[in-house]
């Protein structure tokens, strides 16, 4: 959020981005989970589409929220696999 309003009276839009996929994620594309203005996240959607893995549903991917949702999504995934692992 402090970024955020940070680079905000510069005209920037900050957008923080969850990423997972491990080394399958690095060969195949991974999961993104992008987070913060909805104008910033219309402006890299073409990017993004084309970045995430790829499925038989589409891509890895889609607009979380507003600003810090899409790291807060990620610290759960991150939760439950962790947990998973135990």
């Amino acid at each position: 959020i402090r970024r955020t309003e940070e680079v905000a009276p510069k005209g920037i839009i900050y957008m923080a981005m969850g990423v997972s996929g491990g080394e399958e994620g690095a060969r195949n594309g991974p999961s993104l989970m992008p987070g913060g203005d909805k104008a910033g996240y219309d402006a890299i959607e073409p990017i993004i589409m084309k970045c995430a893995a790829q499925t038989d549903s589409g891509p890895c991917t889609t607009y979380i929220g507003g600003v810090g949702s899409g790291n807060y999504v990620k610290m759960v995934h991150n939760g439950i696999e962790y947990g998973d692992m135990r």
